[in-house]
């Protein structure tokens, strides 16, 4: 009998402490939460796919921890990856990895960008925060290396870039620091339109993206009958036969009469058309020049001495026609005078969602808010942004600008993301009944303008427009996360069709 006992104890002891246990574990359970849509994927890494999105403002439990990645409990049987910089742990901002000082080499050399969407990140690695996009062209001095990392300084600030998207100016610089020195790299052009960028250099290998008729690449390496190319800050393998060689200097141009301006200041205009070319004369956003022919993706500009240098086409916008008629409306009766509110959504840390080939919603966001407001400025209209540059406001901030400046219209500028690659299309919200009017008129001239797929007008209880008080609206104007749509809403000719698009929709609204 006493045996019994004491193995009715020791049964009880043994049922009783993993209960305790997990009771302590669950109290103590650090929490992870974001205060924006955050992707949730299925293993560690910017490359991984996207199984869900958090809920913002709901605690997910943490699993574990790794180099910059958390591992959150979705449901209770799924489980996921968040970046780390994106989220908050306890409430609290996630630590970063810290940069390892002793791997660090001091620099002090000039480099060119040599793919556009660049992201500048805080540090060494694709675990560090992204800063900004930076575009090809654009001249950096390098300051330090980390391993096939850089730190490099921009007219935007400092910020880590690997070495694999900078052009060093000085060959010298590589042997200096150890680095071999890279092989001269060629030009082409796309043949075929939608051709498969792939991981490896084999039909059978996964594609990681599409690139359009007539996009200029770099290649960097050849294998049989492929390539291995730079494109839009990615690196992946297309078949040679979808390939036309580029040489500059037979190159010959389509010729133009268009008048182009500059949307950048210390904008270099250059002796040829590529980024190592001698730099003739620097010039400032808003200056106009006659485009005489057109080279791939450069403008060849007559100059004020009679001579001609070349500008890079990413770094101008087209003078339209419409720009000529939107110049001649000053006079209008329906814009002149309107107080009219553009909020270019997210900035600062709060980068909104990112582009399949790299894109930052926050600086496609300003990009066109910049360029609808000169538009609407030339019209009249008093025109306030809510960030002018790349900072973090608030959401009720920015409808508190609305209301101080009692807008006749408020709009919302941003573009959208989805699991689905294959959507497209633009989207206009209200939240209530005298916003329908506005987003309607906006949406309307949206779609008679552009060839998007219409996918309505839509109520939604965003903060911008259910706090607000004034005649709002919040526009997606097209799919970071559809490959081919991303390269479409980057062009200079859907900025200045969308932009003015929204101004004739405002002018309608305004007529009625």
């Amino acid at each position: 009998m006493k045996n019994i006992r004491w193995m009715l104890l020791l049964l009880v002891s043994i049922f009783f402490i993993p209960t305790y246990n997990q009771y302590v574990s669950a109290e103590n359970q650090s929490t992870v939460q974001a205060n924006t849509v955050v992707n949730v994927r299925d293993n560690p890494g910017l490359d991984q796919n996207v199984i869900g999105k958090m809920e913002i403002g709901k605690a997910y439990p943490l699993i574990k921890e790794e180099e910059g990645w958390l591992e959150i409990q979705i449901t209770s049987s799924l489980t996921g990856w968040v970046a780390g910089y994106l989220v908050t742990k306890n409430g609290e901002n996630v630590e970063e990895k810290p940069i390892e000082e002793e791997k660090i080499t001091s620099l002090s050399n000039k480099a060119t960008i040599i793919e556009n969407g660049l992201r500048l990140r805080k540090g060494p690695g694709t675990n560090y925060q992204v800063i900004t996009s930076l575009g090809k062209g654009i001249e950096v001095t390098i300051l330090s290396t980390n391993g096939e990392w850089y730190q490099i300084k921009t007219d935007l600030g400092s910020g880590w870039v690997h070495n694999d998207y900078l052009l060093l100016k000085d060959p010298q610089t590589q042997a200096d620091t150890g680095e071999p020195e890279k092989p001269k790299q060629q030009i082409a052009t796309v043949t075929e339109d939608q051709i498969n960028l792939r991981s490896n250099p084999s039909t059978s290998a996964e594609i990681i993206g599409k690139i359009s008729i007539g996009t200029v690449i770099t290649i960097i390496e050849e294998e049989s009958n492929w390539a291995k190319i730079q494109y839009s800050g990615n690196i992946g393998w297309v078949h040679k036969d979808l390939l036309k060689n580029s040489d500059l200097e037979s190159r010959k141009g389509k010729k133009t009469d268009k008048t182009i301006k500059l949307v950048y200041d210390r904008t270099n205009i250059r002796s040829d058309a590529t980024v190592n070319s001698k730099v003739l004369l620097v010039a400032n956003n808003g200056e106009t020049f006659q485009a005489v022919e057109i080279i791939d993706d450069w403008y060849k500009i007559k100059l004020s001495d009679g001579e001609f240098g070349y500008i890079a086409e990413w770094i101008v916008e087209e003078t339209d026609p419409l720009d000529q008629q939107i110049a001649s409306a000053t006079n209008s009766a329906d814009l002149k005078g309107k107080t009219i509110v553009i909020d270019p959504g997210h900035g600062g840390k709060d980068s909104g969602t990112i582009g399949v080939i790299g894109t930052l919603e926050k600086d496609l966001n300003l990009r066109t808010a910049q360029l609808l407001a000169s538009k609407l400025k030339t019209a009249g209209a008093k025109v306030i942004l809510t960030r002018s540059n790349d900072i973090f406001i608030p959401l009720q901030n920015r409808v508190d600008i609305s209301h101080f400046y009692h807008a006749d219209a408020f709009i919302s500028l941003h573009y959208d993301s989805i699991n689905d690659s294959s959507v497209n299309g633009v989207t206009s919200y209200y939240y209530t009944a005298n916003q329908k009017k506005l987003a309607t008129s906006l949406h309307k001239s949206i779609i008679e303008a552009t060839d998007r797929k219409d996918r309505g007008v839509r109520q939604n209880t965003f903060v911008v427009l259910k706090e607000n008080r004034q005649a709002a609206s919040l526009l997606e104007l097209g799919y970071l996360s559809n490959p081919a749509e991303e390269q479409t809403l980057l062009s200079s000719k859907y900025q200045e069709t969308i932009t003015t698009a929204i101004y004739h929709g405002l002018e309608n609204y305004f007529s009625y």
